[in-house]
């Protein structure tokens, strides 16, 4: 099983469980050079909801920290995985790149992480995932060249899921990327659509989950008319909360 966990794109429709945010230190071996090292990972967590881009909020490590190889900074991502000499010999070369050097130096882990699954052929759905997941470790100058690519991958699991209703919520996040990267006349599209979309939010939604999504849509043309791109949520009286 993956270490990374699987981001449950509900857009604060299901909180964890979890009392409280533990962190775990755990030992894992680099396969690129063998060598064993500790590394400190998400125990638990408790999320009171989440922001519009499925980021969680509350006493949680969102994302959580990730095991990165200390002499390479390859990351961990399949602990359990055995990799036979071809693959290794494949991965060594990979972590040796100019690129891979790059993104080790520039970028963040969960970034480098896209890209691992990229290289070797992680299915399209994972992959727009952890580009999400990237955005929220971001900060100021990442921001727009990571959203920019979760965005196109988005862009691409909504084709992929047309006729499904998980395409809804793929739709919220591809509009709410298209906002926070400024396409505030793509946003209002994208949001103006779901609004005059007779099927959202989906046959399967709970009455009580259906108004929040409503909610959110109505937030998002709000949050577009001010020219908004604030990262934000609804609080718990149904407030736009923005940072």
């Amino acid at each position: 099983m993956r270490l990374l966990i699987a981001l449950s794109l509900a857009l604060g429709l299901a909180p964890l469980s979890a009392p409280a945010m533990t962190f775990l230190d755990q030992s894992f071996v680099c396969p690129i050079d063998g060598q064993s090292f500790s590394a400190r990972i998400a125990g638990s967590g408790t999320s009171f909801g989440r922001y519009f881009d499925a980021q969680h909020y509350g006493p949680i490590a969102s994302p959580g920290p990730l095991p990165i190889c200390p002499g390479n900074g390859f990351i961990v991502d399949e602990p359990e995985r055995r990799y036979d000499e071809a693959e290794l010999a494949r991965l060594r070369a990979f972590v040796a790149s100019p690129e891979y050097r790059g993104w080790v130096a520039q970028d963040t882990p969960y970034y480098r992480l896209a890209k691992q699954q990229a290289y070797f052929g992680a299915s399209q759905d994972e992959i727009a995932q952890t580009l999400l997941a990237a955005t929220w470790e971001a900060g100021a100058r990442r921001y727009p060249r990571y959203a920019e690519q979760a965005l196109e991958a988005w862009q691409k699991r909504v084709v992929r899921e047309a006729g499904n209703d998980r395409a809804y919520y793929s739709r919220m996040l591809v509009g709410e990327l298209q906002r926070r990267l400024g396409r505030f006349d793509d946003a209002r599209a994208s949001f103006e659509a779901l609004r005059a979309d007779a099927g959202f939010p989906g046959k399967q939604v709970e009455a009580d989950d259906a108004a929040y999504m409503r909610k959110i849509v109505e937030a998002q043309l709000k949050l577009i008319r001010d020219r908004s791109v604030a990262h934000a949520r609804l609080d718990e009286n149904g407030e736009i909360v923005d940072f």
